[in-house]
């Protein structure tokens, strides 16, 4: 099963770099889209985040009460950088696992490289993120916090969370193309991530040590703590290289039984949408 795991991800990856370009333009292609008929377009990508953003700081600061700082920072400035490492990953898991089913007429009607159907997907919410992504660090520089030497180990967790929304978005793709039961429970679960992840609230104030080292052992935990150790932990990736080898080693046993999954649900796409 390991060989043929490798051999379909190799035959994965080779399909998507000989078709990259026409991915990108699909990628672009779905990102206009999916704003198509609003007159601010995908300004809306932005107008969403923020509405939730500032209903949520809202509902802390007036009606909990609760804007203490966290970790040293104001509690939407410590906020920012999570939140937008989970806005990108759950449409990540949504979006890019629906796209086969969503896309079915590639699939049934025309000679096209399935593979790279969840990747297009990805990457149009990828140009997103990143445009999110250099909002925060304005409002971070302009709020008076200014620049850290940390911010540049910031790429490194885009590609974390790239990584991972790719490879989720495969798995889930394959899996919602033959069963819309599963695309269900994911918009399901989604909700019970937001809130059992250390997004809207710390992790460091878990008492429990055996509590905290199993929220840890999920991967979104590394990239919503990856995303605050540049913006306010100022913390070094390679300080926690333990960490950093548990998320790839996890990373390339998903990847591999991704890609294998896909491989072998891939021969019913057609028959079954």
């Amino acid at each position: 099963m390991l060989q043929s795991a490798v051999q379909d991800f190799i035959r994965i990856f080779r399909i998507n770099v000989e078709n990259f370009g026409r991915t990108v333009a699909m990628a672009k292609v779905g990102l206009t889209k999916r704003y198509s008929g609003s007159s601010l377009g995908v300004f809306w990508s932005v107008v969403k985040p923020a509405i939730f953003v500032g209903v949520f700081w809202f509902a802390v600061t007036i009606g909990i009460r609760g804007n203490k700082p966290v970790e040293g920072a104001p509690y939407i400035l410590w906020l920012l950088p999570g939140i937008m490492a989970w806005f990108y990953i759950q449409d990540a898991l949504q979006i890019g696992g629906s796209s086969v089913r969503n896309n079915s007429h590639l699939v049934t009607k025309m000679v096209y490289p399935v593979e790279t159907i969840p990747v297009s997907e990805v990457l149009s919410l990828f140009f997103v993120h990143m445009m999110l992504m250099l909002l925060v660090v304005a409002i971070y520089v302009f709020t008076g916090f200014g620049l850290s030497i940390y911010f540049l180990q910031l790429p490194y967790y885009i590609l974390c969370c790239l990584a991972f929304s790719l490879v989720t978005a495969q798995l889930l793709s394959a899996l919602t193309a033959v069963s819309s039961d599963v695309l269900h429970l994911v918009k399901s679960t989604m909700q019970m991530l937001l809130w059992l992840s250390p997004i809207l609230w710390s992790i460091h104030k878990i008492d429990s040590s055996f509590l905290r080292r199993l929220i840890m052992l999920s991967p979104i935990t590394y990239l919503v703590e990856g995303y605050r150790n540049a913006f306010v932990y100022n913390k070094w990736f390679f300080a926690q290289w333990e960490y950093a080898a548990y998320f790839w080693g996890l990373m390339i046993v998903l990847t591999l039984f991704s890609s294998f999954l896909f491989s072998r649900l891939q021969r019913d796409f057609a028959d079954v949408l």
